[in-house]
């Protein structure tokens, strides 16, 4: 577990932060005090970040939204969600993914955290969380907020091949260029992007 414990120093110091998080965000993407200050509520939420060893290789575990009425409908994000009354922003991340890939992720096992994003179309403040699990997990995802587990290796993170740029189709029909992760077919972009880059630049430095 050597990997695990170096991520778990690295995590500990200080971040990239935004300079990272803005090398895959859309060129419109404005910077976070600015839109911070034009939001006129801002909502908490958290995601997990869950790393497990397959085969000798490790991968993380992301997901397809369902098509729905919503800002975020059809994305491939980072399973998590809205902190409930009184809830901690890590215990919002290890409930969310729990009810939405059916596997339970202890929190002991938290490796530590990335930077906060702000999403400025649905006034959400994220708080991304790193954890692992032994051996692959027995995923059960709801059906009614998980269309499809999408599996991302460390590897294919790294691989510079799989960063692109292309047109993508907004929830209000409009469409936006925007740089992307290609991973297994699907176009990851947004803030999930952003958020997989300041890691994919942390995993850099242990590289």
């Amino acid at each position: 577990m050597e990997f695990v414990e170096r991520l778990r120093a690295r995590l500990a110091r200080p971040l990239p932060g935004e300079s990272a998080q803005l090398g895959m965000a859309p060129l419109s993407r404005p910077r976070m005090r600015e839109a911070l200050a034009a939001a006129s509520k801002v909502r908490q939420s958290a995601v997990l970040l869950c790393l497990f060893a397959d085969a000798g290789e490790w991968r993380m575990v992301l997901m397809k939204r369902p098509d729905y009425d919503g800002t975020h409908a059809g994305q491939v994000s980072i399973p998590g969600g809205r902190l409930e009354p009184g809830e901690s922003h890590q215990q919002a991340a290890f409930r969310e993914f729990h009810e939405e890939m059916g596997t339970r992720v202890p929190e002991r096992n938290l490796l530590g955290r990335l930077s906060p994003l702000f999403i400025p179309p649905s006034n959400f403040m994220v708080q991304p969380f790193v954890a692992h699990v032994d051996g692959r997990p027995g995923f059960d995802p709801d059906p009614v907020e998980v269309e499809a587990v999408v599996e991302l290796s460390l590897a294919r993170l790294l691989d510079e091949t799989a960063v692109k740029r292309g047109k993508v189709t907004l929830s209000s029909g409009a469409r936006m260029e925007t740089p992307y992760f290609e991973v297994s077919g699907y176009c990851v972009w947004g803030a999930t992007a952003m958020m997989l880059n300041e890691f994919k630049t942390v995993l850099r430095e242990l590289c």
